[in-house]
């Protein structure tokens, strides 16, 4: 009797949710911005972009609405206004530990030479069947501004890398160069690079110095008298 107690009353929690989150389902948020396909065809319009379902909704001027996905999109994007930047969303090959290489969308949060991207974090268990629907996971601002509902990666031009392992599979291999600029940056700005964004701005400026130093490179290039 317990057992069929148990199960009775985790049925009827399910239902409930599901009754719940379909009665409050929140409508899509729409951007005006454009979606580059991988044979450099633009549209610009009304864009809605899902988390959940890496799907890119389309709305044109008559109101018709079309979905693309990686496969067609290689790039898409908005200006935000809620968050005052250029939201940009580029498709790239990801290699998680537990399935085959393919290709998602992420967002890109920061360029540069070593450039920071995100995507939505896995759900995993229960909770991922019971108590979510899809259109939680359209772009909104709440949404967007929380690093929780997102995991990091830093795209080196070869590799997507886990933020998460930063210094293993980041800092050691590719920041090593200004391994003393960037700690003397760390200790006097007081950085904390346990955290997400102590990391963030530990690339920023790493980005910032290898770009100086690029930028002097050429200078001197430049300034080198040609011998006739």
């Amino acid at each position: 009797m317990t057992y069929r107690y148990l199960i009775t009353s985790i049925i009827v929690i399910v239902l409930f949710q599901s009754f719940l989150s379909q009665a409050s389902i929140p409508k899509p948020i729409w951007q005006n911005g454009k979606v580059i396909f991988w044979d450099k065809t633009t549209l610009e319009g009304d864009i809605c972009y899902n988390w959940l379902t890496e799907m890119v909704l389309f709305r044109t001027k008559d109101g018709r609405m079309h979905t693309y996905s990686t496969n067609q999109v290689s790039q898409f994007g908005w200006f935000d206004f809620n968050l005052h930047k250029y939201r940009d969303f580029q498709t790239l090959i990801h290699q998680s530990d537990q399935a085959s290489a393919k290709q998602a969308f992420f967002e890109v949060c920061q360029d540069g030479s070593l450039a920071v991207v995100r995507r939505l974090r896995s759900r995993r268990g229960f909770r991922k069947i019971a108590f979510t629907h899809p259109a939680y996971y359209s772009d909104h601002p709440a949404m967007a501004d929380n690093p929780e509902y997102f995991e990091y990666f830093v795209n080196d031009g070869d590799h997507l890398r886990a933020l998460d392992r930063f210094y293993t599979d980041v800092y050691t291999p590719l920041m090593t160069r200004y391994d003393k600029q960037l700690k003397k940056y760390r200790d006097t700005h007081n950085i904390n690079d346990r955290l997400l964004f102590g990391r963030l701005v530990l690339i920023n400026q790493y980005n910032l110095m290898l770009e100086q130093d690029a930028k002097t490179a050429s200078t001197k290039g430049l300034d080198t008298p040609q011998e006739d």
